[in-house]
């Protein structure tokens, strides 16, 4: 449990935000204000919301094709259970939401957004799911999207891809691999090979990610990361 103490997570978050405050990359307001309020906390929990990130070169494969700056705004909530973290999932209420505007013009408050969502769902025990659902999956769409004009866009609510959980410290980390070019944007690669950085995504790793692969180890005794409920797909 020593990855869940409140003392990590406040050492890893000051860290954090040291390290990134020398790149414009968004509006981390919300992260400032939660670093004040972590004394007041008892356990590793926490409700964050409108975390913004900004970009200003096209992402590519994006539609429509001249969509040249974007805004993407990750919430993320985590409440843990006071189950034995050795065999239950230690996370009891979980959201992480990507949404994501698209501009054309090149300042937001000229154009209307293409508008974007992910995100990774816990699946809750309940009623048997019609269709597959691992544990913690990726998912396109959400509230985020609905009674928007879609043309001839089609959405559907599947597939669920398997992917583990994260916190913010992975939900970061996953933004700035999967959006922001090396390329273009000459931070990242200096950011992922900080070591201080290293060590607070090694250590949200540990936390989030080593029982949830445990899953696939034939030794498991874990009873909620099984491999049955990660990868449904898999038939023994």
């Amino acid at each position: 449990m020593d990855s869940w103490s409140l003392k990590n997570l406040k050492d890893d978050l000051s860290k954090f935000l040291k390290l990134i405050q020398d790149y414009q990359i968004g509006d981390f307001s919300t992260l400032y204000d939660f670093q004040g309020k972590i004394e007041s906390l008892n356990s590793f929990e926490y409700c964050l919301k409108d975390i913004v990130f900004n970009l200003n070169k096209r992402i590519s494969g994006s539609i429509p094709e001249n969509l040249n700056k974007y805004k993407i705004t990750l919430d993320n909530t985590i409440s843990l259970n006071e189950n034995d973290c050795s065999i239950n999932d230690n996370i009891n209420k979980y959201l992480f939401e990507l949404n994501i505007d698209g501009y054309i013009s090149t300042n937001i408050e000229d154009g209307k957004p293409y508008k974007s969502c992910w995100h990774l769902d816990k699946h809750i025990e309940g009623a048997e799911p019609k269709y597959t659902h691992p544990t913690y999956h990726f998912h396109f769409g959400g509230e985020y999207l609905e009674g928007l004009d879609t043309g001839a866009l089609s959405i559907f609510s599947s597939p669920r891809l398997p992917h583990p959980p994260m916190d913010i410290f992975l939900g970061f980390h996953f933004i700035i691999s999967n959006f922001y070019s090396t390329k273009e944007y000459n931070f990242v690669e200096k950011l992922l090979h900080n070591y201080d950085y290293q060590q607070i995504i090694k250590r949200a790793q540990e936390r989030l990610w080593t029982p949830y692969f445990k899953a696939f180890d034939s030794t498991n005794t874990h009873q909620d990361f099984t491999m049955n409920r990660v990868f449904p797909l898999y038939i023994n």
